[in-house]
């Protein structure tokens, strides 16, 4: 055991912060994702989570804050093989899904961007992102604020390639 709560919390956070570099050392390449769930719900959505990382033949590694249900799977794969990044966006859409269906949200912290854009319908209205719009608008009507990065196209409209899963370097400090 440790001597202090002090102790304690920096074992904890230099055990979080080296997670990533870690991870790097398994695999060349992961999609890190963002979504909260109720925590009660916490060990069904992980059960999920690894479910999909066994249909897809991928490692996944949660790196999360389990106080707020503020899940992060890390899903590790080889980009330079083909078709891995698109079947890692495919398992990501997959338990974002999870997510959302466990009663939680898209998004813990780091927002929603032109990855998850498309998922907004998931847990909004089209009044509701008609509202969100308005106001994006009354800020900056020129646009100016990320366009075609946080609101999903219209039924029919012109639609933004999606991203593409970010290549993350084996350096330890590497942190997304």
């Amino acid at each position: 055991g440790l001597n202090s709560p002090f102790e304690d919390r920096e074992a904890l956070w230099a055990g979080r912060k080296g997670a990533l570099g870690a991870l790097g050392r398994l695999a060349p390449s992961y999609y890190i994702l963002d979504g909260t769930v109720p925590r009660t719900k916490l060990p069904q959505v992980l059960r999920g989570v690894y479910e999909v990382g066994e249909r897809y033949g991928f490692l996944i590694a949660n790196v999360f804050h389990a106080g707020d249900g503020n899940l992060h799977p890390n899903i590790a794969f080889d980009e330079s093989q083909p078709g891995e990044a698109e079947k890692a966006l495919e398992a990501g859409t997959e338990i974002m899904r999870l997510c959302v269906d466990a009663g939680g949200t898209i998004t813990g912290e780091h927002g929603v961007g032109m990855e998850k854009r498309d998922f907004m319908r998931w847990i909004f209205s089209d009044d509701d992102l008609e509202a969100m719009k308005r106001i994006q608008v009354a800020f900056a009507s020129e646009q100016r604020f990320n366009p075609g990065k946080i609101f999903p196209a219209a039924s029919g409209g012109e639609t933004m390639p999606r991203q593409r899963v970010v290549t993350h370097s084996l350096e330890p400090d590497a942190y997304v």
